[in-house]
Order: C-alpha cells, then structure tokens, then sequence
C-alpha cells in the first residue's frame, strides 16, 4: 500500500512568509509542493492588481491546515481526490480575493485576453489581425503587417472637435508597434496599455500609458508631445526615449533629444544617456547617468541584463513570455546574472544560460509555472 505523504505546515508557512532560507537544506515532498505551487501560482495572477489581496498567511493559515486535512482524511486513499482536496481548500480561504480580482480583469486590465486589442471610442473591441481591416479602416488606421499605423494628418483639427480615444492593449507574451497620425513611433511592450486621441488637439499632442513603452516622437514645437503616467507626465518636441511603469518606480530613458519630468510641484530635465527614476511612494524624483540598453533592448526583441538580480530578472521574463516564477528560496532571488540574447531564442534557452553561468540554481517547468530552485 502507497505511503501517504504527510505535510509540514510549519515549513510551508515558513516558505509562504518569505522565510524559507531557514529551511534552505529540507526538500519539500510532493504534497507539500503541490500547495506551496497553487498558493504561489494564485499570489502570481493577483500581486499586480492589488497587493492587499496577497495570500492571508496569518489570518488564514490555520484555516488551511484545517480544512485540507479535514478533506485528505476522505481523500487520502486517491491521489486525484487528494489533488482536487488541495484545490477546493485554497479557493475556500481565497473565494473573496479570487472574486475581486476575476471581477476586475474584463474591465481594469490591459491583459485580458491573449491578443494585441484595440478599443474604439464606441467602446468596440477588436483583435489587430487582417480581419479587421474594415473596421479599422473607418477609423482612418491599417495594418501594416504587424504595425498599427494611423493616416497621416493632413491639416490641424479644428478647435473645439471632440477627439476619438483609442486604447491599444498589450497582454503578457505579446508586443506591438504603432504609428500615430502625427508620425510619432511607438513600440508597446507586453502587459501594456495607451490611450490616445484620434485625432490630436490642434495645440497639444497627450498620450496615457500604462505599462512599457518607447517613444520616437515626431518634432512639432506648437504642439509639444506629452506622456501623462500615474502622478507623472514627460513631455517633449522631438526625442527618443523610453517609459516603464513596472514596479514601483517610474524609469524614463533618453536615447535622443530632451524631456521635462514634471512630479508635482517637481521639474527634471533629461539628456541622452540619461535615466529618470520616479518614487510615487515617496515622491521622489532622481536622474543618473546609465546602461540605457537595460531599458530599451526589449524594443528591438532582445532579453538584456547587465549584474541584474535573478528576481528582476524573472519579472521581466513573467511579462515577456507569460509565465510565473516560484522562488524556493528567497536567498535566490538575490543572486545577479548577466544575460544578453534574443527574445526568439525562447525561454528555455535563457534559463539554461543562466542555470549553466553560475551553477548555483535551477528551473523546474510546470506549463505556465516555472519553480526556481538552489542546485
């Protein structure tokens, strides 16, 4: 007769509570990963759209415990019963955070779906293939290829018109280019989103983003560009650079030209070769002098790191190539690579260059879950 696994639930909360170096040298059985992967995979899809709704390790804790050896002990004799016991007790102590964060996705995120999407002012949704050509055609845009491009504007619109706001989503996994009907280029990167007018005022050019995003902005010095992010806007004329909005900080990279970052009562000039750090939090506002390629390498399909730390780099990765990482050990998510290959060399290859470079970590693939583990 099988040997039933048994659960450690003090090394599991150890584990989800970010103290598991403690525990660094003990493997964790089958069916103590298998509720430390669902817990994770869950704290994955939800992190990004409210931190509160993290996994409620003290308040639910001994819930869990509760419940889920309640449910083995008329499970215990079936592996798949086990499995389903695992499953139906995490979402017993998720049901309220799962709800909240299913229930927002059609609505508040760029990523539903699993194609490049653009909304119309009539609140339409399209999927950028050939098939709409139609569609977009009435709203004066065409596919070229994969670039979305907007028709060129042949006169300044009239004052007081009402503009048409279009919103181009990215989801994880995917990426686009867009030409705006001033000229300006734009390359938005995977789990993004930018609203902009259609067509632009006739005294200011303003775009909203969300998410990743460079910019080559055609040079109009009567109708300054400007890019409003959350509690921050960049405006320029004519320049080159690059946004993201990822984590909690706001990095602007210049390539080309000069832009103003405006925080507040705030102000910041950039020059080429120069990044912009924005702290919502705190409300700061720096710039230095810096590896600009770690910033802009994405536009041109490329996964570049230079000394990043393995947690940097995996959240990049999670966007790039739609998938989540579980640290087995937080120590791991300290540790720095260097990393400089093409996106198309597949995920698989970037994880074995970083597993061979050091020796010291591992990658488990579990479909769309990848486990991070010490060697």
């Amino acid at each position: 007769m099988e040997q039933e696994e048994k659960i450690n639930w003090d090394k599991l909360l150890k584990h989800l509570e970010g103290r598991d170096d403690l525990h660094r040298d003990e493997e964790l059985n089958q069916e103590e990963l298998e509720v430390l992967l669902l817990a994770e995979e869950i704290n994955m899809r939800i992190k990004e759209e409210d931190p509160r709704l993290r996994f409620p390790v003290q308040e639910g804790w001994e819930e869990l415990k509760q419940r889920y050896e309640e449910k083995t002990i008329r499970a215990k004799r079936f592996k798949l019963y086990r499995a389903i016991a695992i499953a139906a007790v995490l979402l017993l102590v998720l049901a309220p955070a799962l709800w909240l964060f299913l229930s927002q996705k059609d609505t508040a995120s760029p990523l539903a779906g699993n194609q490049v999407q653009l909304t119309l002012a009539n609140g339409q949704t399209v999927e950028l293939d050939s098939s709409q050509s139609a569609v977009l055609k009435t709203e004066g845009a065409a596919l070229n290829g994969t670039k979305l491009v907007y028709k060129r504007e042949t006169e300044l619109p009239e004052d007081g018109r009402k503009p048409n706001i279009n919103v181009l989503s990215v989801p994880k996994g995917k990426y686009t280019r867009l030409e705006l009907s001033d000229g300006t280029m734009v390359w938005l990167n995977a789990g993004s989103r930018l609203s902009y007018p259609v067509p632009f005022a006739p005294d200011n050019r303003e775009v909203t983003l969300e998410g990743e995003a460079y910019f080559d902005v055609s040079h109009n010095v009567a109708r300054p560009f400007v890019v409003h992010l959350k509690d921050l806007d960049v405006k320029v004329l004519g320049t080159a650079f690059s946004i993201s909005t990822f984590g909690h900080k706001v990095h602007t990279a210049l390539e080309r030209g000069k832009v103003s970052l405006q925080a507040g009562n705030q102000s910041l000039a950039l020059f080429p070769g120069e990044l912009g750090v924005y702290i919502p939090e705190s409300g700061s506002l720096t710039k230095s002098e810096a590896d600009l390629r770690l910033y802009v390498a994405w536009k041109d399909l490329d996964i570049y790191f230079n000394d990043n730390t393995l947690e940097e780099i995996t959240s990049r990765l999670e966007r790039e190539y739609n998938v989540s990482f579980v640290f087995e050990q937080e120590s791991l998510k300290k540790l720095h690579f260097t990393v400089d290959m093409p996106k198309n060399a597949g995920l698989d290859k970037i994880l074995n260059n970083i597993k061979f470079s050091s020796g010291q970590v591992d990658f488990v693939n579990k479909g769309e879950l990848i486990k991070v583990k010490q060697r």
